[in-house]
Formats: C-alpha cells, sequence, structure tokens
C-alpha cells in the first residue's frame, strides 16, 4: 500500500479502499496486497469521466 500511495501520490488508506472497492484491481494475499504496476497506471492515467486518459510518457 505504501509502495502504491508514494505511486498515486496519496495516502495508503485511500489505495487500500480503492482496492477494496474494486477501482483498482488487486489481488489480497496473506499479510497484504498485490498491484499489478499496470493497474496503477490505469487509475492514474484515467480521465475523471472514467473513460482512459492520455497514455503515460516514458
Amino acid at each position: 500500500m505504501a509502495e502504491a500511495a508514494g505511486v498515486l501520490g496519496c495516502h495508503p488508506s485511500y489505495v487500500r479502499r480503492l482496492c477494496h472497492t474494486g477501482t483498482i484491481p488487486a489481488q489480497r494475499i496473506t499479510g497484504g496486497w498485490v498491484i499489478e504496476a499496470d493497474a496503477l497506471d490505469d487509475y492514474r492515467y484515467r480521465s475523471t469521466d472514467g473513460k482512459p486518459g492520455p497514455a503515460p510518457t516514458p
């Protein structure tokens, strides 16, 4: 959660809430969550209307 929160620039509890609601696809494992980097990018670059936003720049 802390690493994902750092990427998104938010609090870890917010990332946890996004995972619980399915907004960010993640898998719950013993002791934590697994979130794919692509899932974070998809969320990060999504526009406010829920559609994909601009592609990330390398």
